[in-house]
Protein backbone atom coordinates (compact mmCIF):
# COMPACT_ATOMS: atom_id res chain seq x y z
CA UNK A 1 0.00 0.00 0.00
CA UNK A 2 3.09 2.27 1.02
CA UNK A 3 4.77 1.62 -2.73
CA UNK A 4 2.30 3.69 -5.23
CA UNK A 5 1.99 6.22 -2.23
CA UNK A 6 5.70 6.63 -1.98
CA UNK A 7 6.11 6.76 -6.00
CA UNK A 8 3.67 9.47 -6.16
CA UNK A 9 5.41 11.90 -3.53
CA UNK A 10 8.62 11.00 -5.40
CA UNK A 11 7.31 11.97 -8.56
CA UNK A 12 5.43 15.25 -6.69
CA UNK A 13 8.91 15.74 -5.65
CA UNK A 14 11.51 15.19 -8.17
CA UNK A 15 9.05 17.18 -10.45
CA UNK A 16 9.50 20.64 -8.09
CA UNK A 17 12.98 20.25 -8.24
CA UNK A 18 12.87 20.58 -12.27
CA UNK A 19 10.27 23.24 -11.88
CA UNK A 20 12.99 24.89 -9.36
CA UNK A 21 15.36 24.34 -12.00
CA UNK A 22 13.90 25.88 -14.58
CA UNK A 23 12.86 29.02 -13.07
CA UNK A 24 16.07 29.85 -11.84
CA UNK A 25 17.28 29.03 -14.94
CA UNK A 26 14.67 31.58 -16.61
CA UNK A 27 15.64 34.37 -14.00
CA UNK A 28 19.16 34.53 -14.36
CA UNK A 29 18.02 34.81 -18.37
CA UNK A 30 16.06 37.29 -17.47
CA UNK A 31 13.42 35.80 -20.03
CA UNK A 32 10.02 37.03 -20.25
CA UNK A 33 6.93 34.33 -20.32
CA UNK A 34 6.05 35.35 -23.65
CA UNK A 35 9.50 34.16 -24.92
CA UNK A 36 8.50 30.29 -23.67
CA UNK A 37 6.76 27.75 -24.55
CA UNK A 38 6.88 24.99 -22.10
CA UNK A 39 7.97 21.48 -23.81
CA UNK A 40 5.40 18.72 -22.25
CA UNK A 41 6.34 15.80 -24.84
CA UNK A 42 7.72 12.55 -24.34
CA UNK A 43 11.55 13.58 -25.06
CA UNK A 44 11.60 15.49 -21.85
CA UNK A 45 10.45 13.41 -18.89
CA UNK A 46 12.66 11.70 -16.87
CA UNK A 47 12.12 8.04 -15.72
CA UNK A 48 14.36 7.27 -12.68
CA UNK A 49 15.00 4.25 -10.96
CA UNK A 50 14.32 4.64 -6.83
CA UNK A 51 13.83 2.23 -3.81
CA UNK A 52 10.15 2.11 -4.35
CA UNK A 53 10.23 1.95 -7.89
CA UNK A 54 10.43 3.48 -11.25
CA UNK A 55 9.39 7.17 -11.40
CA UNK A 56 8.48 9.46 -13.90
CA UNK A 57 8.14 13.20 -13.37
CA UNK A 58 8.38 16.24 -16.54
CA UNK A 59 11.87 18.10 -16.46
CA UNK A 60 10.28 21.06 -17.22
CA UNK A 61 11.74 21.58 -20.31
CA UNK A 62 10.85 24.83 -22.46
CA UNK A 63 11.88 26.44 -25.57
CA UNK A 64 13.69 29.88 -25.49
CA UNK A 65 12.37 32.07 -28.53
CA UNK A 66 13.96 35.05 -27.34
CA UNK A 67 16.95 34.33 -30.25
CA UNK A 68 17.20 34.93 -33.86
CA UNK A 69 17.29 30.80 -33.38
CA UNK A 70 14.69 29.05 -30.91
CA UNK A 71 16.30 26.59 -28.45
CA UNK A 72 15.07 24.41 -26.26
CA UNK A 73 16.70 24.18 -22.70
CA UNK A 74 16.12 21.48 -19.98
CA UNK A 75 18.08 22.84 -16.94
CA UNK A 76 17.06 20.38 -14.94
CA UNK A 77 19.61 17.98 -17.07
CA UNK A 78 22.49 20.13 -15.89
CA UNK A 79 21.25 20.58 -12.00
CA UNK A 80 19.41 17.90 -9.79
CA UNK A 81 19.19 15.28 -12.66
CA UNK A 82 22.70 16.08 -14.15
CA UNK A 83 24.22 12.28 -13.39
CA UNK A 84 20.84 10.23 -15.22
CA UNK A 85 22.62 10.58 -18.23
CA UNK A 86 24.77 7.82 -17.19
CA UNK A 87 23.19 6.43 -14.21
CA UNK A 88 19.32 6.33 -13.74
CA UNK A 89 19.24 5.36 -10.45
CA UNK A 90 18.32 7.78 -7.09
CA UNK A 91 21.11 8.51 -4.67
CA UNK A 92 19.22 6.63 -2.02
CA UNK A 93 19.09 2.98 -4.54
CA UNK A 94 22.55 3.75 -5.79
CA UNK A 95 23.48 3.02 -1.68
CA UNK A 96 21.72 -0.14 -1.25
CA UNK A 97 23.21 -1.21 -4.78
CA UNK A 98 27.20 -0.59 -3.27
CA UNK A 99 26.02 -2.14 -0.27
CA UNK A 100 24.68 -5.19 -1.43
CA UNK A 101 27.06 -5.52 -4.38
CA UNK A 102 30.09 -5.20 -2.24
CA UNK A 103 28.65 -8.11 0.14
CA UNK A 104 26.55 -10.56 -2.35
CA UNK A 105 27.96 -11.68 -5.87
CA UNK A 106 26.19 -9.58 -8.42
CA UNK A 107 23.61 -12.45 -9.80
CA UNK A 108 22.37 -12.37 -6.20
CA UNK A 109 23.04 -8.37 -5.50
CA UNK A 110 20.53 -7.82 -7.91
CA UNK A 111 17.62 -10.70 -6.31
CA UNK A 112 18.41 -9.36 -2.34
CA UNK A 113 17.63 -5.83 -3.79
CA UNK A 114 14.31 -7.08 -5.65
CA UNK A 115 13.95 -8.88 -2.15
CA UNK A 116 14.09 -6.24 0.17
CA UNK A 117 12.47 -3.74 -2.05
CA UNK A 118 9.11 -5.77 -1.93
CA UNK A 119 10.06 -6.63 -6.08
CA UNK A 120 9.48 -2.74 -6.42
CA UNK A 121 13.35 -1.89 -7.17
CA UNK A 122 14.88 -4.22 -9.96
CA UNK A 123 18.06 -3.52 -11.15
CA UNK A 124 20.65 -5.91 -13.58
CA UNK A 125 23.56 -7.24 -11.90
CA UNK A 126 25.57 -5.52 -14.81
CA UNK A 127 24.29 -2.50 -13.90
CA UNK A 128 25.04 -2.73 -10.61
CA UNK A 129 28.78 -3.67 -11.46
CA UNK A 130 29.06 -0.78 -13.37
CA UNK A 131 27.51 1.41 -10.98
CA UNK A 132 29.61 0.13 -8.18
CA UNK A 133 32.79 0.71 -9.79
CA UNK A 134 31.96 4.69 -10.79
CA UNK A 135 31.16 5.31 -7.09
CA UNK A 136 34.03 3.43 -5.70
CA UNK A 137 36.37 5.00 -7.77
CA UNK A 138 35.32 8.70 -5.31
CA UNK A 139 36.49 6.60 -2.20
CA UNK A 140 39.74 8.29 -1.49
CA UNK A 141 42.04 7.07 1.72
CA UNK A 142 40.09 9.51 4.29
CA UNK A 143 37.42 7.24 3.92
CA UNK A 144 38.98 4.31 5.36
CA UNK A 145 40.34 5.21 8.33
CA UNK A 146 39.18 6.74 11.19
CA UNK A 147 39.23 10.63 11.65
CA UNK A 148 42.69 10.81 13.70
CA UNK A 149 40.31 13.21 16.45
CA UNK A 150 38.35 9.79 17.05
CA UNK A 151 41.71 8.18 16.61
CA UNK A 152 43.21 10.04 19.67
CA UNK A 153 40.30 9.24 21.64
CA UNK A 154 40.07 5.46 20.79
CA UNK A 155 44.09 6.05 21.92
CA UNK A 156 43.43 7.82 25.29
CA UNK A 157 40.13 5.74 26.40
CA UNK A 158 40.30 2.33 25.03
CA UNK A 159 43.42 0.83 24.26
CA UNK A 160 45.49 -0.92 25.98
CA UNK A 161 48.85 0.45 27.35
CA UNK A 162 52.53 -0.24 28.11
CA UNK A 163 52.80 -1.76 31.34
CA UNK A 164 56.02 0.07 31.65
CA UNK A 165 55.36 3.47 29.93
CA UNK A 166 51.71 3.79 30.29
CA UNK A 167 51.54 5.08 26.70
CA UNK A 168 48.96 3.51 24.71
CA UNK A 169 49.56 1.07 21.73
CA UNK A 170 48.43 1.41 18.27
CA UNK A 171 49.07 -1.68 16.24
CA UNK A 172 50.34 -1.63 12.22
CA UNK A 173 50.20 -4.36 9.97
CA UNK A 174 50.97 -5.01 6.06
CA UNK A 175 50.23 -8.81 4.42
CA UNK A 176 49.04 -10.02 1.08
CA UNK A 177 47.24 -12.65 -0.24
CA UNK A 178 46.33 -14.31 -3.39
CA UNK A 179 43.11 -13.54 -6.00
CA UNK A 180 42.53 -14.23 -9.32
CA UNK A 181 42.82 -10.95 -12.08
CA UNK A 182 42.53 -10.34 -15.47
CA UNK A 183 46.08 -9.15 -16.33
CA UNK A 184 45.97 -8.32 -20.03
CA UNK A 185 43.48 -8.29 -22.88
CA UNK A 186 43.38 -12.10 -23.54
CA UNK A 187 41.28 -12.16 -20.41
CA UNK A 188 44.16 -14.25 -18.75
CA UNK A 189 43.27 -14.47 -14.70
CA UNK A 190 46.24 -15.10 -12.87
CA UNK A 191 46.56 -15.45 -9.04
CA UNK A 192 47.76 -12.01 -7.85
CA UNK A 193 48.98 -10.47 -4.72
CA UNK A 194 46.69 -7.72 -3.22
CA UNK A 195 48.35 -6.22 -0.23
CA UNK A 196 46.70 -5.13 2.65
CA UNK A 197 46.99 -2.38 5.09
CA UNK A 198 45.67 -2.41 9.03
CA UNK A 199 45.50 -0.54 12.10
CA UNK A 200 44.42 -1.50 14.82
CA UNK A 201 44.68 -1.24 19.42
CA UNK A 202 42.94 -3.70 21.48
CA UNK A 203 40.45 -2.98 23.94
CA UNK A 204 41.52 -3.15 27.49
CA UNK A 205 38.33 -3.75 28.84
CA UNK A 206 37.08 -6.49 26.79
CA UNK A 207 39.86 -7.29 25.16
CA UNK A 208 38.45 -6.54 21.51
CA UNK A 209 39.96 -5.72 18.53
CA UNK A 210 39.56 -2.05 17.40
CA UNK A 211 39.64 -1.38 13.57
CA UNK A 212 41.22 1.71 13.21
CA UNK A 213 41.11 1.52 9.73
CA UNK A 214 42.90 -0.36 6.52
CA UNK A 215 42.89 -1.01 2.54
CA UNK A 216 43.89 -3.03 -0.14
CA UNK A 217 46.05 -2.56 -2.93
CA UNK A 218 47.23 -4.14 -6.23
CA UNK A 219 50.31 -2.22 -6.36
CA UNK A 220 54.07 -3.41 -5.20
CA UNK A 221 56.20 -3.38 -2.10
CA UNK A 222 57.06 0.08 -3.61
CA UNK A 223 52.75 1.50 -3.33
CA UNK A 224 52.42 -0.53 0.23
CA UNK A 225 55.84 1.87 1.57
CA UNK A 226 54.14 5.24 0.20
CA UNK A 227 50.76 4.38 2.01
CA UNK A 228 52.43 4.21 5.01
CA UNK A 229 53.99 7.62 3.95
CA UNK A 230 50.81 9.03 3.23
CA UNK A 231 49.32 7.92 6.68
CA UNK A 232 52.40 10.01 8.09
CA UNK A 233 51.31 12.92 6.45
CA UNK A 234 47.67 12.46 7.47
CA UNK A 235 48.83 12.04 10.83
CA UNK A 236 47.28 8.78 11.13
CA UNK A 237 50.92 7.25 12.28
CA UNK A 238 52.67 10.27 13.37
CA UNK A 239 56.60 8.43 13.41
CA UNK A 240 57.13 9.80 16.95
CA UNK A 241 54.26 8.63 18.42
CA UNK A 242 52.72 11.95 19.26
CA UNK A 243 49.03 12.60 18.42
CA UNK A 244 49.13 15.86 20.14
CA UNK A 245 47.13 17.44 22.73
CA UNK A 246 49.32 15.64 25.34
CA UNK A 247 48.99 11.88 24.37
CA UNK A 248 52.33 9.93 23.12
CA UNK A 249 51.59 6.57 21.54
CA UNK A 250 53.44 3.47 21.37
CA UNK A 251 53.68 2.22 17.63
CA UNK A 252 54.00 -1.69 17.21
CA UNK A 253 54.73 -3.30 13.80
CA UNK A 254 53.67 -7.25 13.36
CA UNK A 255 54.84 -8.98 10.43
CA UNK A 256 55.87 -12.18 8.85
CA UNK A 257 59.53 -10.94 8.62
CA UNK A 258 59.54 -10.32 4.81
CA UNK A 259 62.66 -8.20 4.23
CA UNK A 260 60.57 -5.57 2.30
CA UNK A 261 58.57 -4.87 4.93
CA UNK A 262 62.00 -3.76 6.58
CA UNK A 263 63.12 -1.83 3.77
CA UNK A 264 60.12 -0.04 2.86
CA UNK A 265 58.06 0.32 5.98
CA UNK A 266 60.35 -0.35 9.33
CA UNK A 267 62.61 2.29 8.05
CA UNK A 268 60.13 4.90 8.44
CA UNK A 269 59.48 4.31 11.58
CA UNK A 270 62.78 3.90 13.82
CA UNK A 271 61.08 4.66 17.14
CA UNK A 272 58.33 1.81 16.51
CA UNK A 273 58.52 -1.24 18.07
CA UNK A 274 58.79 -4.60 15.15
CA UNK A 275 57.65 -8.04 16.23
CA UNK A 276 57.92 -11.59 13.94
CA UNK A 277 54.42 -12.86 13.98
CA UNK A 278 54.80 -15.79 16.81
CA UNK A 279 52.93 -18.37 14.25
CA UNK A 280 55.63 -17.74 11.27
CA UNK A 281 58.44 -18.66 13.43
CA UNK A 282 56.96 -21.49 15.25
CA UNK A 283 56.04 -22.88 11.30
CA UNK A 284 59.93 -21.96 10.25
CA UNK A 285 61.27 -24.16 13.29
CA UNK A 286 58.18 -26.97 12.50
CA UNK A 287 59.63 -27.32 9.04
CA UNK A 288 63.07 -27.42 9.90
CA UNK A 289 62.75 -30.15 12.47
CA UNK A 290 60.55 -32.29 10.19
CA UNK A 291 62.61 -32.29 7.25
CA UNK A 292 66.11 -32.53 9.00
CA UNK A 293 65.09 -35.55 11.68
CA UNK A 294 61.53 -36.84 10.05
CA UNK A 295 58.16 -35.62 10.32
CA UNK A 296 56.65 -37.07 13.36
CA UNK A 297 59.60 -38.73 15.09
CA UNK A 298 61.02 -38.26 18.40
CA UNK A 299 63.69 -36.19 17.91
CA UNK A 300 61.82 -34.02 15.45
CA UNK A 301 59.49 -33.50 18.87
CA UNK A 302 61.97 -33.01 20.87
CA UNK A 303 63.54 -30.76 19.03
CA UNK A 304 60.37 -28.26 18.08
CA UNK A 305 59.62 -28.50 21.97
CA UNK A 306 63.17 -27.19 23.05
CA UNK A 307 62.84 -24.71 20.48
CA UNK A 308 59.59 -23.36 21.73
CA UNK A 309 60.76 -23.71 25.64
CA UNK A 310 63.92 -21.53 24.34
CA UNK A 311 61.85 -18.55 22.82
CA UNK A 312 59.16 -18.22 24.92
CA UNK A 313 60.28 -19.72 28.36
CA UNK A 314 58.85 -22.77 29.92
CA UNK A 315 55.12 -24.09 29.86
CA UNK A 316 53.43 -23.73 33.32
CA UNK A 317 53.05 -26.90 34.38
CA UNK A 318 48.94 -27.91 34.83
CA UNK A 319 47.46 -28.33 38.59
CA UNK A 320 46.25 -31.81 38.93
CA UNK A 321 43.89 -31.06 41.39
CA UNK A 322 42.17 -28.94 38.82
CA UNK A 323 39.10 -31.16 37.26
CA UNK A 324 37.67 -30.04 34.10
CA UNK A 325 34.70 -27.63 33.85
CA UNK A 326 31.83 -29.75 32.46
CA UNK A 327 29.56 -27.65 29.47
CA UNK A 328 30.96 -26.36 26.38
CA UNK A 329 30.91 -22.57 28.04
CA UNK A 330 34.48 -21.50 29.12
CA UNK A 331 34.58 -19.38 32.76
CA UNK A 332 35.56 -15.91 31.75
CA UNK A 333 38.77 -14.91 33.40
CA UNK A 334 40.92 -11.70 33.41
CA UNK A 335 44.27 -12.13 32.41
CA UNK A 336 47.29 -11.33 35.16
CA UNK A 337 48.74 -8.35 33.19
CA UNK A 338 52.27 -7.66 34.23
CA UNK A 339 52.68 -4.39 36.58
CA UNK A 340 55.62 -1.84 36.46
CA UNK A 341 56.31 -3.25 40.10
CA UNK A 342 56.89 -6.70 38.47
CA UNK A 343 60.83 -7.25 37.29
CA UNK A 344 61.38 -8.69 33.73
CA UNK A 345 63.54 -12.03 34.34
CA UNK A 346 63.07 -14.00 31.60
CA UNK A 347 66.10 -15.29 29.55
CA UNK A 348 63.97 -16.81 26.64
CA UNK A 349 63.57 -15.27 23.56
CA UNK A 350 65.86 -14.54 19.93
CA UNK A 351 68.89 -15.21 21.27
CA UNK A 352 68.08 -18.17 23.48
CA UNK A 353 66.59 -19.45 20.30
CA UNK A 354 69.84 -19.24 18.58
CA UNK A 355 71.70 -20.90 21.16
CA UNK A 356 69.79 -23.72 21.33
CA UNK A 357 69.70 -23.98 17.37
CA UNK A 358 73.54 -24.05 17.85
CA UNK A 359 74.42 -26.07 20.50
CA UNK A 360 72.03 -28.64 18.15
CA UNK A 361 73.91 -28.26 14.68
CA UNK A 362 74.32 -30.42 12.13
CA UNK A 363 78.16 -32.67 12.67
CA UNK A 364 80.12 -30.57 11.42
CA UNK A 365 82.62 -33.35 10.80
CA UNK A 366 80.61 -35.31 8.36
CA UNK A 367 77.93 -32.61 7.57
CA UNK A 368 75.52 -33.45 5.07
CA UNK A 369 74.93 -30.34 2.41
CA UNK A 370 71.22 -30.22 2.69
CA UNK A 371 71.33 -30.50 6.50
CA UNK A 372 73.88 -28.04 6.31
CA UNK A 373 72.09 -25.51 4.06
CA UNK A 374 68.26 -25.87 5.91
CA UNK A 375 70.63 -24.80 9.11
CA UNK A 376 72.38 -21.76 7.36
CA UNK A 377 69.10 -20.23 6.00
CA UNK A 378 67.10 -20.90 9.61
CA UNK A 379 70.03 -18.83 11.15
CA UNK A 380 70.24 -16.25 8.82
CA UNK A 381 66.87 -15.56 9.26
CA UNK A 382 66.43 -16.07 13.21
CA UNK A 383 69.42 -13.90 13.43
CA UNK A 384 69.21 -10.57 11.70
CA UNK A 385 66.06 -10.36 14.05
CA UNK A 386 66.94 -11.92 17.08
CA UNK A 387 65.66 -8.36 19.02
CA UNK A 388 62.18 -9.13 17.37
CA UNK A 389 61.50 -12.51 18.92
CA UNK A 390 61.60 -11.97 22.75
CA UNK A 391 58.46 -12.57 23.41
CA UNK A 392 58.56 -12.98 26.91
CA UNK A 393 59.76 -9.22 26.80
CA UNK A 394 57.01 -8.12 24.67
CA UNK A 395 54.20 -10.02 26.77
CA UNK A 396 55.03 -8.50 30.06
CA UNK A 397 55.03 -5.29 28.06
CA UNK A 398 51.81 -6.37 27.21
CA UNK A 399 52.26 -6.29 23.16
CA UNK A 400 50.09 -8.77 21.06
CA UNK A 401 53.07 -11.00 19.29
CA UNK A 402 50.65 -12.32 16.77
CA UNK A 403 49.30 -11.03 13.52
CA UNK A 404 45.98 -12.74 14.14
CA UNK A 405 44.32 -8.78 13.46
CA UNK A 406 46.07 -8.11 9.87
CA UNK A 407 45.39 -12.28 8.68
CA UNK A 408 41.38 -11.90 10.05
CA UNK A 409 41.05 -8.43 7.83
CA UNK A 410 41.73 -11.13 4.78
CA UNK A 411 38.81 -12.86 5.58
CA UNK A 412 36.21 -9.82 6.46
CA UNK A 413 37.66 -7.22 4.48
CA UNK A 414 38.15 -9.18 1.11
CA UNK A 415 38.64 -12.71 0.69
CA UNK A 416 34.23 -13.51 2.39
CA UNK A 417 33.71 -11.35 -0.95
CA UNK A 418 36.46 -11.54 -3.53
CA UNK A 419 37.80 -15.01 -3.34
CA UNK A 420 34.08 -16.64 -4.27
CA UNK A 421 33.89 -20.25 -6.74
CA UNK A 422 34.85 -18.72 -10.14
CA UNK A 423 36.24 -15.72 -8.96
CA UNK A 424 38.32 -13.60 -11.57
CA UNK A 425 38.25 -10.01 -11.62
CA UNK A 426 39.36 -6.71 -12.97
CA UNK A 427 41.42 -4.75 -11.39
CA UNK A 428 38.79 -1.66 -10.73
CA UNK A 429 35.35 -4.21 -9.65
CA UNK A 430 37.82 -5.30 -7.15
CA UNK A 431 39.10 -2.20 -5.79
CA UNK A 432 35.95 -0.95 -5.75
CA UNK A 433 35.15 -3.82 -3.90
CA UNK A 434 38.09 -3.19 -1.64
CA UNK A 435 36.81 0.63 -0.85
CA UNK A 436 33.48 -0.64 -0.03
CA UNK A 437 34.55 -2.94 2.58
CA UNK A 438 36.96 -0.94 4.29
CA UNK A 439 35.43 1.72 4.68
CA UNK A 440 32.58 0.19 6.34
CA UNK A 441 34.55 -1.69 8.96
CA UNK A 442 35.91 1.61 9.79
CA UNK A 443 32.50 3.02 10.13
CA UNK A 444 32.33 5.59 7.67
CA UNK A 445 30.08 4.49 5.56
CA UNK A 446 27.26 6.64 6.84
CA UNK A 447 29.42 9.54 6.77
CA UNK A 448 30.26 9.09 2.99
CA UNK A 449 26.94 9.19 1.45
CA UNK A 450 26.17 12.10 4.06
CA UNK A 451 28.84 14.24 2.97
CA UNK A 452 27.27 17.76 1.56
CA UNK A 453 29.18 17.44 -2.10
CA UNK A 454 28.06 13.83 -2.73
CA UNK A 455 25.40 14.96 -5.70
CA UNK A 456 28.29 16.96 -7.79
CA UNK A 457 30.82 13.99 -6.71
CA UNK A 458 28.07 11.06 -8.12
CA UNK A 459 27.33 13.62 -10.96
CA UNK A 460 31.40 13.58 -12.10
CA UNK A 461 31.74 9.68 -11.50
CA UNK A 462 28.85 9.32 -14.20
CA UNK A 463 29.85 12.36 -17.04
CA UNK A 464 30.33 9.80 -19.98
CA UNK A 465 34.20 9.60 -20.95
CA UNK A 466 33.46 11.70 -24.15
CA UNK A 467 31.98 14.68 -22.14
CA UNK A 468 35.03 14.67 -19.46
CA UNK A 469 38.13 14.07 -22.64
CA UNK A 470 36.18 17.46 -24.02
CA UNK A 471 36.47 19.14 -21.07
Amino acid sequence: MLLPLGRQLLTNGFALLALRATNDDLHARSLERSDITLRTDADYWQTVNTSLGKVTFPLCAYRDRSGPVAVTRTPARLGPFAHHDGCKSSHVLLEWECRLGSEFPFRRADEALTFFSHGAAQVEDTTIARHLVRVGSLIDRQWLYRPVPELRELLSKRATRDTETGEPIIYASSDAHALRRYVDETWDAQWKMANGVRLWCIDRFTGSTIHIGGEYTWGDCNEVGAIFAELIKSGHLPIDGDYGKGLKSKLVFVTDGAEWLETHILNQFPKAVAIIDAYHVMERLATYANERFGRGTPPAKQFYEGSLEALFGPRPKANPKTKPRQGTKRRQTKSRKSTPSEPFTSTAGGDALLAFITKNAVDQKAPDLQEAERHRILVGFLSVRSAKLNYPRFKHLGYQIGSGAMESLHRTGSQCRLKIPGGRWLEATSQAIFNFRMMLLSGRWASFWNQQGLPCLITRAFVPQVAKDAA
